[in-house]
């Protein structure tokens, strides 16, 4: 088979007749609609990362996905709970969720069909798509369907990225789970904090005695930033070594967790990773082994360029007639 490869790119070389299978299989499946979320905070942010967010408008329009990036303006992240606290990044996720879900859920009464799965791809706006020649429909696949569907590793469970099922078993009970988990106290990370929380309730069950609830605190007007996210994270990774749940080669009915270059949909640079303070303890091979190298689907870093390669690699996908 012949190769055809992407000019001025580097290393990211694709075969054109790999990416025909590839869309092919995608369009003989008619059973997976995804549903592309994310959100913005302000006009800053959305010109920061305008790059990236095109290219995944244009990602989401080549593969057949629906699109939407809630702002302030569409959406008020205030309506699931106030938002209180420096540094807090509020509660916007859940908001933008249950807008996006409410919306597959009247989709699927309109046309019922219980053949097709609804699938919400929840990324964070400062994450950038490097692999635009792969369908996520692809990492679903790898997750063999799996309801909740997370990028795994020994650092941390990556919840900036993650596929969750519109349905009324699994996808929809861990959904309702993380509303009322995040419904009180004061949480690090926001709706991302109080995730952690949740998730060892919900997969660990009797097993787990509530270790980590104490970075669950409530409002303190003396004391307005909450505890690091980082002690959290810590905790939680703990804490599900503990009933051996942990990184990873989790299994847990009805939950995925994908590792390793090509299943995994989500990282921080090796770089970035190695820099941060909270991160200086561990182990420079365990950062590096669980790090965005080139050839990964996505990144995840505030680090522009990220998004100016990802618009020029998506516009070269567009321009392809398959």
């Amino acid at each position: 088979m012949a190769m055809a490869l992407l000019p001025g790119l580097g290393n990211f070389g694709i075969c054109w007749g790999i990416i025909a299978q590839i869309q092919a299989a995608a369009a003989s499946s008619d059973t997976t609609r995804i549903h592309m979320v994310t959100f913005t905070s302000d006009e800053r942010y959305a010109e920061r990362f305008k790059a990236s967010l095109t290219a995944k408008e244009r990602y989401a329009e080549f593969w057949g996905y629906t699109w939407e990036v809630f702002t302030d303006n569409s959406i008020d992240c205030d309506k699931f709970r106030a938002f209180r606290w420096r540094g807090d990044f509020r509660y916007c996720k859940l908001e933008a969720l249950k807008t996006i879900w409410r919306r597959v859920k009247r989709l699927q009464k309109t046309a019922p069909d219980p053949a097709i799965r609804d699938y919400i791809f929840w990324h964070d706006v400062d994450t950038h798509i490097m692999r635009p020649e792969l369908p996520l429909t692809s990492f679903l696949a790898k997750a063999k369907y799996a309801p909740v569907v997370f990028t795994d590793n020994a650092l941390s469970l990556n919840n900036g990225v993650f596929f969750l099922q519109v349905d009324e078993g699994i996808g929809k009970a861990f959904y309702s789970a993380w509303r009322k988990g995040c419904r009180t106290g004061e949480w690090p990370w926001a709706d991302n904090g109080c995730m952690y929380e949740v998730l060892l309730q919900h997969l660990g069950k009797d097993r787990y005695q509530g270790a980590c609830s104490r970075f669950r605190q409530e409002f303190d007007e003396t004391r307005p930033e909450p505890p690091t996210g980082e002690q959290l994270m810590s905790c939680f990774n703990s804490q599900m070594d503990a009933m051996g749940m942990g990184c990873c080669d989790r299994q847990v009915e009805g939950f995925a967790f994908l590792t390793g270059t090509e299943d995994a949909f989500n990282h921080h640079p090796c770089q970035e990773l190695e820099r941060r303070k909270e991160l200086q303890e561990f182990d420079r091979e365990l950062i590096r082994a669980h790090c965005f190298k080139e050839g990964m689907f996505m990144a995840h870093s505030k680090d522009t360029t990220y998004g100016e390669e990802s618009l020029k690699r998506a516009a070269l996908l567009s321009r392809q007639e398959l």
